[in-house]
């Protein structure tokens, strides 16, 4: 199964908070929040795998019961991009079954979770124009982090 990956230039742009996550998955919640502000953005786009790193083919740790929630934003922001109304039963059906595999571990198939990796390289290139240097503590990036993403999504 495709896993998901982690842009290396976000895991040092992270690295001052990597010991400050309050999860037992510091790389995958790095993953997570440039996932959030690519989807929040809608920006999408592709790096080379040799400047990425593997992670894992699941949501794992905290993470694994949002998982469903995570996905159901990544296809709404997938159906959007495409232009499919939920009215259009037959494209619905079509788009949603290329990107969902209920029985892989990250209810995604390859195709969805290669999407899914490129709103998070894509996020990644949005926080740094959100924020002027690495964040260097959990406790002040959480709060502009949060602040951008109420104020993009604040604009749809």
């Amino acid at each position: 199964m495709t896993p998901f990956r982690l842009r290396k230039d976000a895991r040092k742009w992270f690295k001052e908070l990597e010991h400050g996550f309050d999860s037992d998955a510091p790389q995958f919640e790095m993953f997570y929040f440039c996932l959030i502000a690519g989807l929040a953005a809608r920006k999408k786009i592709d790096v080379p795998a040799a400047d990425t790193a593997e992670l894992v083919d699941y949501f794992p740790g905290e993470f694994r019961a949002k998982g469903r929630v995570i996905v159901a934003w990544f296809l709404a922001r997938e159906l959007a991009a495409l232009g499919i109304q939920m009215t259009e039963k037959r494209a619905l059906h079509t788009s949603i079954s290329q990107l969902v595999d209920p029985l892989s571990p990250s209810h995604l198939s390859e195709a969805g979770v290669k999407e899914m990796n490129r709103y998070s390289f894509g996020g990644f290139e949005v926080l740094t124009e959100w924020l002027e240097d690495s964040p260097r503590a959990i406790e002040t990036f959480l709060p502009l982090f949060k602040a951008k993403i109420d104020s993009v999504a604040g604009a749809e």
